[in-house]
């Protein structure tokens, strides 16, 4: 219903083009046992797939150049989270994330504004968590100079979605440890690329106000990325994370990414 009234004359357009998107991602010329058209065909796929495909068709909507999708400003994407909100359900629908590029057009040295993450479905485990963690830490990384933490954040919050639990906790602290780098550079704190969680957090807590004793709660989100995930291998010994590990690893690296922004930006 909010494609039909957003796209008006081209809905049936557009939901022929989607269908034929979907139908590439599964890998199927028909998306359910009917022979009808392929409007009809994926109008019926939606009422009928899991929820986790539903979520996919969202993202799909807005990942690909289909005609009546505008960027960066769309008003689905805060339409979509109202269903979300009134019907109590843990997602969340991400904005776009843009990126200034530098050109050159007939001799002329231009610049303009591209796409640099599409909008994605998270979790939305606590409305409180949401609004004052997770909503300011993707405001944060939309500055162009946190790119690749936006990159890795926004990563870790699809791996907490899809159930990728130990690969959630991974891009947490690569997302942290980039949120850091950007940190340093930026107060002129002297660091290299090499540079570990530990290396970095104890670099900016002595250039700062933070008392010392806020390592050990930061460096925390290391601790678990290094003892949890596969980052380093997990041998002969399986390292299943639960999932409230997972949940407690992405409000903390939010928190954390907006304690030291506050302390250094």
């Amino acid at each position: 219903m909010l494609l039909q009234d957003q796209l008006n004359g081209s809905f049936e357009h557009f939901i022929t083009i989607l269908h034929r998107r979907i139908s590439y991602l599964h890998g199927k010329v028909r998306l359910t046992d009917s022979k009808s058209q392929p409007y009809e065909d994926l109008l019926q796929f939606l009422w009928v797939c899991s929820d986790e495909h539903f979520l996919d068709v969202i993202e799909l909507i807005f990942r690909s150049d289909l005609p009546g999708i505008s960027w960066p400003d769309n008003a689905l994407v805060p339409s979509i989270n109202q269903f979300f909100q009134i019907d109590n359900l843990p997602y969340h629908l991400t904005g776009y994330t843009m990126e200034k590029f530098d050109t050159i057009s007939h001799g002329t040295p231009t610049s303009g504004m591209q796409i640099a993450e599409f909008p994605r479905i998270i979790r939305k485990d606590c409305e409180i968590l949401h609004q004052n963690a997770i909503e300011p830490a993707l405001g944060l990384l939309t500055g162009s100079a946190f790119q690749h933490a936006n990159k890795e954040f926004l990563a870790a919050l699809e791996d907490h979605r899809k159930g990728d639990f130990g690969d959630c906790l991974t891009k947490c602290g690569s997302a942290f440890e980039s949120v850091m780098k950007v940190l340093c550079d930026k107060s002129s704190i002297t660091f290299k690329q090499t540079d570990t969680a530990s290396v970095l957090l104890k670099a900016l807590l002595a250039n700062g106000q933070l008392e010392g004793f806020w390592e050990q709660p930061l460096i925390l989100i290391a601790t678990l990325r290094n003892r949890l995930s596969s980052s380093h291998g997990a041998g002969t010994q399986p390292k299943p994370v639960p999932e409230h590990v997972a949940t407690y690893m992405v409000n903390a690296t939010a928190s954390a990414m907006l304690l030291l922004s506050e302390e250094f930006l």
